[in-house]
């Protein structure tokens, strides 16, 4: 697979999100995340858009972007964002869903969907695994970024 850079544009979107992404500090744990998980999902989603539309793949827009697990390595691969395959399971796959090993993906779900004690125990629970997660993406993302 060939490896790209972000075209000048693309990087300096990128570095715009980041500058405007709210801080998560002072929130409660279960907020924070949800507030972690956004900025996650924005920047994911870019990425992922940017791979589509230099593929030569019909265009969608940022929101309609997939969280597929294959298709999110396929895009951080494509411009060399370094991300384990564990990490991104942890992350967004929609298999893991059993107490105590739920994927961020899910327990987002369970919190913004229905407000889930249990999703909201399990976050407090496992909050620095989950946000560490979160953030090294993120982290990986805004250096390709510059």
């Amino acid at each position: 697979m060939q490896m790209a850079e972000f075209s000048s544009q693309q990087a300096k979107f990128l570095r715009k999100l980041f500058s405007i992404a709210p801080s998560s500090k002072g929130l409660a744990e279960p907020e924070a995340f949800l507030l972690q998980f956004v900025l996650f999902e924005a920047s994911v989603r870019l990425v992922g858009r940017y791979y589509r539309e230099r593929s030569g793949q019909k265009k969608k827009s940022t929101a309609h972007e997939s969280l597929n697990i294959e298709v999110v390595k396929r895009s951080l691969a494509y411009f060399s964002i370094p991300v384990s395959d564990e990490r991104l399971v942890q992350l967004v796959s929609s298999e893991l869903r059993k107490r105590n090993q739920k994927s961020a993906r899910k327990l987002r779900d369970g919190l913004a969907h229905q407000w889930n004690v249990e999703d909201r125990r399990e976050v407090t629970d496992r909050f620095k695994d989950l946000t560490n997660g979160l953030a090294g993406v993120v982290d990986a993302i805004r250096m390709r970024a510059g």
